[in-house]
């Protein structure tokens, strides 16, 4: 009863006459109207991630003949424009129509990329839904759940969002979930060989935020060792070996099984953990 007696003071206090029957004017030439009400009681905040319905058209034509999606948004990468207001009202299981100038909309964020004629001008109707709210506490608790339950589906996840969002473009290595970017001019351009001794530098972080835990530099000292022995390395710096020539630095994304596995190392790398190393090959011993 106490949300539905702050929401009319909200709509007789706070909105002023608008043009649009049933609407709501409110500042910036923008109009709302309550179509259903949900039993949602909090509103969303900035840190929150929420589920929306958005269907949206030119006002008194076809609803959703420019855009129309059902998604997951960050509150704050919406918060701008038309949203202030709907933010400001709108609870789990509410529904609205509003009305504003297509330009006050924030198009990159609700599109988030879609191939999407964007208006520039005229005044756009909206219906948003909001589905449900997501705070970042529940969101942890879901990405632990899945970690947990598919630990290999996790990895390919991290993986894909990584290389999705990376500046450079990063080659596959076979079929496998490696991935690397290289760089640098060869001075000797032949494949590393079994038995020649290299010498290389190298930095690992974690995948997920970037943690470093292993460091040559920070270590002293580039890390040399006869290649093809067991044991040594990594199975997935073995690769980037293979992959390298002399002089060269190259990006790569290991999974768990080119990595450390699903045993991981305690109190510093967790099971089924993926990893990104930069890799310098510094050089090879060709005679040994």
């Amino acid at each position: 009863m106490i949300r539905y007696v702050f929401l009319f003071t909200l709509l007789v206090v706070g909105c002023q006459r608008s043009p649009y029957s049933g609407y709501k004017a409110l500042d910036g030439d923008v109009h709302l109207h309550y179509v259903m009400l949900g039993d949602g009681t909090i509103l969303p905040s900035d840190s929150d991630s929420v589920r929306m319905r958005l269907r949206m058209g030119w006002q008194g034509r076809g609803i959703g003949e420019l855009f129309s999606t059902e998604d997951m948004y960050a509150v704050k990468d919406l918060r701008t424009g038309p949203f202030i207001p709907i933010f400001d009202r709108i609870h789990a299981g509410d529904s609205m129509s509003v009305i504003a100038p297509a330009g006050a909309w924030p198009w990159s964020a609700i599109v988030g990329g879609k191939d999407v004629a964007i208006p520039d001008s005229g005044k756009v109707q909206v219906e948003v839904g909001l589905i449900g709210i997501r705070t970042p506490a529940m969101i942890r608790a879901a990405v632990e759940r899945y970690r947990r339950n598919d630990p290999l589906g996790f990895e390919r996840r991290l993986i894909a969002s990584y290389r999705a969002s990376a500046s450079e473009p990063f080659t596959q290595w076979g079929t496998s979930e490696v991935y690397y970017h290289i760089t640098g001019t060869a001075r000797d351009t032949a494949r590393v060989k079994a038995g020649e001794y290299v010498t290389v530098s190298y930095r690992g972080q974690r995948l997920e935020d970037g943690l470093v835990f292993d460091d040559t530099e920070r270590n002293g000292e580039a890390l040399g060792f006869r290649f093809g022995d067991k044991d040594q390395v990594i199975p997935g710096i073995e690769v980037a070996i293979h992959l390298l020539r002399p002089g060269q630095t190259g990006t790569f994304i290991f999974p768990s099984d080119q990595a450390f596995g699903e045993k991981g190392v305690p109190k510093v790398i967790e099971p089924y953990t993926p990893v990104i190393y930069t890799i310098r090959l510094e050089q090879v011993d060709r005679t040994s």
